[in-house]
């Protein structure tokens, strides 16, 4: 989700940044749209349809799922098709020890800007989930201000990006919950890479991956998604092959069915705490083996993996910068419209409008503090210049 794709990764910087505006428009929906009664034969049937009713394209779910995926393919895909075992060892201890300093500045930023916004008086979470009746909008779109969360405060603000790394839950941004299991996820598929390396062994392989992606689940099922993904870059994305249309369709389409779910399984059948964490996990494998196959499907037509459009490559871009700001963003400005224009499709739209603007305004200076970021981390990891005809160490010691 948040490391950028190399030049040729042009189709991973549009489904990350298609995936960003869903996550956006997915919040909003949550926020200012009325809730709307299932369908009688869904009740029915015993199945749960929660508001927004979940189609895969604004299901905020899946495209976290979406996320992951393609944040481990992209970390680990060099070193799963890396013969040379030293350089591949350098390179993941490299890429492990920048993870924590790579995420840290824009999930600060994202914790700063909310309590900034209600010093300003510019976040009415509360009063506005008064006017549009959203749960969520009162509990989730803004700073959770009930016992036992302390008052807001600037220094809890910058304490609060720490801290989520180690609880997965923020109370100042509540889109950041994903950061600590970005960071596990991302620690657990890097050491799966190394282990397994370039040398094909499927069976082998897959017994690894599985206990490491066993392991990854008793810290959430997107870490296990991180792992598994490692499989799958190394035996089918390493190499991309044209599919036949029908074929990589085919895997979109079911990519589209699987992420169109959510709690699926009917509350009648849930008897504990313990049953609720499996139809959790089960929820999460489901999104993450559909954006297995979305990424699939779509790398499997040629004209998708090379696309090189200038607005997939701006939204990759500033994916990142999207996720951590929409929130507090879309409270600000929403919750002030609403209040002030009342909430009705007007100025629910005009809301729409007004705070993906501010957000795409914002991203843009949040991206280029992000690049700025990487370029130094990436400056300061770098390995040595060796001097002009000194000859290397692995030479002097005769490759060993």
């Amino acid at each position: 989700m948040t490391r950028p794709a190399p030049a040729k990764y042009h189709d991973v910087d549009m489904i990350r940044g298609y995936a960003a505006l869903a996550v956006a428009l997915y919040h909003f929906l949550l926020a200012y749209v009325p809730a709307a009664s299932a369908p009688a034969a869904m009740d029915e049937a015993g199945l749960v349809a929660e508001r927004p009713f979940l189609l895969a394209i604004v299901n905020g779910h899946f495209m976290v799922a979406i996320f992951f995926v393609l944040s481990s393919f992209v970390l680990t895909k060099g070193l799963v098709s890396n013969q040379d075992r030293d350089r591949r060892r350098s390179r993941a201890l490299t890429a492990m020890a920048k993870r924590l300093p790579r995420l840290l500045p824009l999930t600060l930023i994202g914790s700063l800007l909310p309590f900034l916004l209600l010093a300003a008086g510019l976040l009415p979470t509360h009063e506005a989930a008064q006017v549009t009746g959203s749960d969520w909008l009162d509990r989730s779109g803004g700073i959770k201000y009930w016992a036992p969360w302390p008052d807001p405060s600037l220094s809890g603000a910058a304490a609060d990006a720490l801290r989520l790394f180690l609880n997965g839950v923020s109370q100042y941004n509540s889109a950041l919950w994903t950061m600590k299991y970005e960071l596990f996820g991302s620690l657990l598929a890097l050491l799966g890479a190394t282990i397994v390396g370039a040398r094909r062994r499927p069976v082998a392989d897959a017994v690894l991956l599985t206990l490491i992606a066993a392991a990854a689940l008793k810290i959430h099922a997107l870490c296990a998604i991180c792992v598994t993904t490692v499989y799958i870059t190394k035996y089918l994305l390493d190499r991309p092959i044209d599919m036949r249309p029908a074929v990589a369709v085919a895997l979109i389409a079911a990519a589209l069915v699987l992420g169109s779910t959510f709690k699926s399984i009917p509350y009648s059948m849930i008897a504990d705490d313990w049953m609720w964490t499996q139809v959790q996990r089960i929820d999460w494998i489901i999104h993450g083996v559909g954006a297995t196959a979305l990424l699939l499907g779509m790398r499997g037509i040629a004209r998708l993996r090379d696309a090189d459009g200038w607005i997939g490559h701006q939204l990759g871009r500033l994916s990142f910068a999207i996720y951590v700001i929409h929130v507090p963003l879309q409270s600000a400005i929403g919750g002030h419209v609403v209040l002030a224009l009342g909430h009705r499709p007007g100025p629910v739209i005009a809301a729409l409008l007004l705070s993906t603007a501010a957000i795409f305004m914002l991203a843009c200076a949040v991206a280029r503090i992000d690049e700025w970021w990487v370029a130094r981390l990436n400056r300061f990891f770098a390995p040595p210049v060796r001097p002009k005809g000194e000859p290397a160490i692995a030479a002097i010691g005769g490759g060993h």
